[in-house]
C-alpha cells in the first residue's frame, strides 16, 4: 500500500508535523509513505525523517527559486476559503500545483492534514484512490464559513479522522456529512530514547508555543504563589512564540527570576522532560495534547487544566495525575502543591503515567488507521464497481523499525553526561565502508589560539538495519587537553574533511544534581565542567569549563532599591575575613568599586551591589560593570563570578533579572546626565557565562 500525506509545510515546525512524521515513520515499516508538502522554504526539515520516506515540495519557495514570479501568484485561491487560517499563503498558482498533483499521484491512500487542504484531497484526488481527511484542529474552532464549505465539498471523502472522540462527536454533531463516519484517532508519541524520570529532581516542567492559548501566566502565577512555601523548586518552560516578553515580565513583576525560567525552544525536548518530576499543562483549549503524552512518555505525572476536548481523554484523575479546573489558578496550585509536597505519590503517578503513555505509541496509532483505510477500501469496493483495493503491507511479520541515514551529515549525535565528567556519544551512521570514522573534537577558539583536535577512541557495531553505530566516551582525563573553551562535535577519517555533526538528544540531567554538590561542598582544586549542547543551526558543540579559581553565582535577588547576590569560591584561594565584591567598569574608563562581602561559610558569600556608586560615577547614558570576587583584602587577586555550571547552555536568556531604578537628589560630579532622572541598574549574566550589570539612562 502506497500512503500520502498532504501537509502545508513539512519543513517548519509544529504539532501537526510532529504527529505526521511520527505516523509516517511507523506505517513506513510495512508500507510506501511519503510526504507532500504544498510550501518549501528552507533546504532542510526542522524534524528528523528517516530516508525511507519520499519527501518533495509542490511549491519552492526558497531565495532565487521562479515560482516567487509564477503566473497566478497573485491571485486568490479558487479553493481555500478566505476565512482560513493559511489563506493568505494560497493562489490559483498553489491551487494548479495541488490539483495537478492529486490528479496524477499513484498513492492508493492520499491523507490531507487540514481543513484547506482536505478540500484539495476531496475534491480532485483521482477516483482510485482513498482519500482520508485528518483534523488536528478542535472542530468548533474552524470557522463556520470554512465548515459550510468543508459540509459541502467532503462527501467524497472515504473517511475523516479527529485526533480525540469528543471532537469526533463535535464534527458529527454540528457538520454532519452523509454517509461518513468521523473516527477519533488520537495522535501518536514514540517511546523516548533516554530514561524516564524518577521524579526527584525539584522541577516542574512544562512545553509549548509561547502563544496566549497555553496560558503560561496562570502557571506562572500559580508557582508564584507556591515558590516560598517550596523555595527548592523550579519553573522551566519551554516553547518560543510571541508571548515571551510578556511573560518575561510577568516573572520579573512577581520576583520570581531565577525559580521560574522561559527556556526558549529546544528539540528532541524529551531529556528536558526527564529533567523534571512535575509535567504542567494549562491550556485554555487543546485539540489534542501532545505534550501531556511526550511527558507521559518520559515517566512524568501532569498537572493539567481540564480543556473542552484532549486531556480528559488522556490523562486518568487521581492515577497518572490531576485535572484541575480551566482558567483557573487554585486549581493549578492544589495539583502542583499534592505533587511537589509529596515524592512518592510522584514516584507512583509518575510510573503510572509510564505504563498508560505507551497507549500512544505509534505503532499502536498505525495500527489504527492501516484498518481504518482497509475497512474504507472495502467500502469503496462494495459501492464502486472496479475499484481495486490497495495492496498488502510489503513486509510480513516485524520489519525494521529504523533505517540509517543517507549520509553522515545527516546523522544525529546523542549525548550523556555524568556527574564525574564523563560523556558518552553515540550516532548511528550509514555502513561505514572502507572509511574508519572516529569521533573528534575540533577547537573553536575565540582568541585565535586554536588547540590541536582531540581524536576519541571510537568504537563501531554493525545494526541489522545496514547501520553502523559508532560510540565514544570522554573521560576526566582529557580535561587538561580540553581546557576552558567551545569544541565542535565531529567525525573524521583519513583523506577526507571531518564532518559537524547534528545535535540529538543531549541528556544533561545528571547535572543537576553535580550543581548541587558544587554548591554545597565547594572543590578546593581545579573546577572542571562539560556540557553539550547545539548551535541554532543544529550542530552538536561542548563547553568545556577548566579553570584554577572560578566563583559560581548561586543566587541574585532584586528588590525595589537593591541587588545582592549569592556565590561559591571554588579553587585553591580561601575566603579571608575582609574579602571584597568587586564591581568594574569596562571601556577606556574603567573604575573599581569595592564592598565588603558577608562570609557564609563553606568558601560561600553574600555581597550588596553598590549601586548608588555606579550611578553616581557614570559617564556613559550605558555602562557595564563586571562583577569579580577579591577573596583576600591583602591580595590584588579578583576572581570573576560566572553562572556557568548549569544543565543547560543559554544560561543568560533562562536568568532574565528585572531592573532597579534609582533617582538622584544632587547633580552627580560625573554623569553625563542629572541622576534626578531614573537611573537603570540591570543585572545580567552574558553569553560567556560571566555576571555583571548594565547602568543605563533611559
Amino acid at each position: 500500500m502506497k500512503i500520502s500525506f498532504l501537509i502545508n509545510n513539512i519543513y517548519g515546525i509544529g504539532g501537526t508535523n510532529r504527529t505526521v512524521i511520527n505516523l509516517a515513520e511507523a506505517l513506513a515499516v510495512h508500507h510506501d509513505v511519503e510526504i507532500v508538502s504544498v510550501f518549501r522554504r528552507t533546504t532542510a526539515t526542522k524534524f528528523e525523517i528517516s530516508p525511507r520516506i519520499t519527501v518533495r515540495a509542490l511549491v519552492d519557495l526558497r531565495p532565487g527559486s521562479a515560482d516567487h514570479t509564477a503566473a497566478g501568484g497573485d491571485e486568490p485561491s479558487e479553493v481555500v476559503p478566505r476565512q482560513e487560517e493559511f489563506y493568505a499563503q494560497y493562489s490559483r498558482f498553489t491551487d494548479a500545483r495541488i490539483i495537478r498533483d492529486l490528479e496524477r499521484t499513484d498513492a492508493d491512500v492520499v491523507v490531507g492534514t487540514r481543513p484547506s487542504l482536505n478540500l484539495f484531497v476531496a475534491g480532485y484526488t483521482r477516483d482510485g484512490a482513498l482519500r482520508i481527511a485528518q483534523e488536528h484542529m478542535t472542530h468548533l474552532g474552524i470557522p463556520a464559513a470554512v465548515r459550510a464549505e468543508m459540509a459541502r465539498v467532503y462527501p467524497r471523502l472515504d473517511a475523516i479522522t479527529t485526533v480525540t472522540e469528543a471532537d469526533a462527536r463535535s464534527f458529527m454533531e454540528n457538520t454532519p456529512i452523509p454517509g461518513i463516519s468521523v473516527v477519533g484517532i488520537p495522535n501518536s508519541v514514540p517511546e523516548p530514547s533516554v530514561p524516564p524520570s524518577d521524579c526527584t529532581h525539584k522541577v516542574v516542567v512544562s512545553a509549548g508555543r509561547m502563544h496566549h492559548i497555553k496560558r503560561y501566566d496562570l502557571l506562572i502565577r500559580a508557582f508564584g504563589e507556591l515558590a516560598d512555601e517550596f523555595p527548592d523548586w523550579q519553573l522551566r518552560i519551554y516553547g518560543d512564540g510571541g508571548e515571551a516578553g510578556k511573560l518575561r515580565e510577568l516573572v520579573s513583576e512577581l520576583g520570581l527570576a531565577g525559580r521560574a525560567l522561559l527556556m526558549g525552544g529546544f528539540s528532541p525536548i524529551e531529556s528536558e522532560w526527564a529533567k523534571g518530576s512535575i509535567a504542567a499543562v494549562t491550556s485554555s483549549a487543546e485539540s489534542f495534547g501532545m505534550t501531556l503524552v511526550e511527558a507521559m512518555r518520559c515517566g512524568l505525572p501532569v498537572v493539567s487544566t481540564d480543556c473542552p476536548v484532549g486531556p480528559r481523554e488522556i490523562l486518568h484523575p487521581g492515577e497518572d495525575g490531576f485535572l484541575v479546573p480551566n482558567g483557573q489558578v487554585d486549581g493549578i496550585v492544589w495539583g502542583l502543591r499534592r505533587l511537589m509536597a509529596d515524592e512518592p505519590l510522584r514516584r507512583a503517578m509518575g510510573a503510572a503515567a509510564l505504563r498508560n503513555g505507551a497507549d500512544y505509541d505509534p505503532s499502536a496509532v498505525a495500527a489504527r488507521y492501516v484498518a481504518l483505510f482497509e475497512e474504507a477500501a472495502r467500502k469503496r469496493a462494495a459501492a464502486q464497481r472496479g475499484y481495486r483495493s490497495p495492496g498488502s503491507a510489503r513486509r510480513a511479520g516485524g520489519g525494521v523499525l529504523t533505517v540509517p541515514p543517507v549520509t553522515l551529515g545527516a546523522a544525529t549525535v546523542d549525548v550523556t553526561t555524568d556527574d564525574t565528567g564523563w560523556l558518552r556519544f553515540s550516532a548511528d551512521g550509514p555502513g561505514e565502508g572502507r572509511r574508519r570514522w572516529q569521533f573528534t573534537l575540533r577547537h573553536k577558539p575565540s582568541d585565535g589560539e586554536r588547540r590541536p583536535d582531540l581524536p576519541l577512541r571510537t568504537s563501531r557495531k554493525d545494526l541489522d538495519n545496514g547501520a553502523t553505530r559508532y560510540s565514544a566516551a570522554l573521560t576526566p582525563s582529557a580535561f587538561d587537553a580540553l581546557g576552558d573553551g567551545r569544541w565542535q562535535v565531529a567525525m573524521s577519517a583519513p583523506n577526507v574533511a571531518p564532518v559537524h555533526m547534528k545535535a540529538g538528544v543531549r541528556d544533561t540531567r545528571a547535572l543537576i544534581g553535580a550543581r548541587a554538590r558544587v554548591i554545597d561542598r565547594p572543590p578546593t582544586g581545579p573546577i572542571a565542567w562539560n556540557l553539550p549542547y547545539a548551535q541554532p543551526n543544529g550542530r552538536l558543540m561542548l563547553r568545556t569549563v577548566l579553570r584554577e579559581e572560578h566563583v559560581e553565582c548561586t543566587e541574585v535577588d532584586v528588590d525595589a532599591d537593591t541587588i545582592s547576590l549569592r556565590g561559591v569560591l571554588c579553587g585553591g584561594l580561601r575566603m579571608e575575613p575582609g574579602a571584597q565584591f568587586v564591581v568594574s567598569r569596562r571601556g577606556r574608563h574603567a573604575r573599581n568599586v569595592a564592598v565588603q562581602v558577608g562570609i557564609l561559610g563553606r568558601q560561600s558569600f553574600r555581597a550588596e551591589v553598590p549601586l548608588r556608586h555606579v550611578v553616581d560615577l557614570r559617564l556613559d547614558r550605558w555602562e557595564d560593570w563586571d562583577w569579580w570576587l577579591q577573596p583576600d583584602p591583602y591580595d590584588r587577586r579578583k576572581v570573576r563570578v560566572c553562572h556557568l555550571l548549569e544543565d543547560f547552555h543559554d544560561v543568560k536568556s533562562a536568568y532574565v533579572y528585572p531592573s532597579v531604578p534609582l533617582a538622584g537628589e544632587e547633580a552627580s560630579e560625573f554623569a553625563v546626565v542629572h541622576p534626578a532622572r531614573p537611573v537603570w541598574v540591570r543585572p545580567y549574566c552574558s553569553a560567556s557565562g560571566a555576571m555583571a550589570m548594565n547602568v543605563v539612562d533611559r
